[in-house]
């Protein structure tokens, strides 16, 4: 069981580096947009987006490695009451497709919020541009 929840980790430990490539991408388009559009530079509102990402990133962890968990505990449930609720293959199975799809939807709801980010981010104007008809001679 050590062995599946630490290849768990592994798996997991990408998704941090692919989730923390996301936020950063997240954080700096909305810091730059933010303070191009008259916005003050709050350390306390960056703080904050990165310690909901960082609490996102530990609810996939604890999730991918409790639903790792599931068929050992099926297991302890029939060798100690002599019955088993689903069989172990079929809970391995699920298992294996929680993480992944933990994994997926933690990569894509991040790349969707630094995608929007990176939209924002291109469609930012910096001045008030005029053009007008009026030929001025000076």
């Amino acid at each position: 069981m050590l062995e599946v929840i630490l290849s768990t980790l592994g798996i997991i430990g990408w998704l941090g580096i692919v989730l923390g490539i996301f936020v950063i991408v997240n954080t700096v388009c909305g810091t730059v947009t933010n303070v191009s559009n008259g916005e003050s530079f709050s350390f306390k509102k960056m703080f904050k987006g990165l310690g909901k990402a960082g609490i996102f990133y530990l609810s996939a962890v604890f999730a991918s490695v409790a639903t790792t968990m599931l068929p050992y505990i099926n297991e302890m449930i029939a060798n100690s009451f002599g019955t088993m609720l689903i069989s172990t293959e079929i809970l391995s199975e699920l298992s294996s497709v929680g993480v992944l799809g933990i994994s997926v939807a933690a990569i894509v709801s991040q790349a969707q919020k630094a995608l929007k980010g990176i939209k924002n981010l291109s469609q930012l104007t910096l001045g008030k541009e005029e053009i007008t008809w009026e030929v001025k001679d000076e």
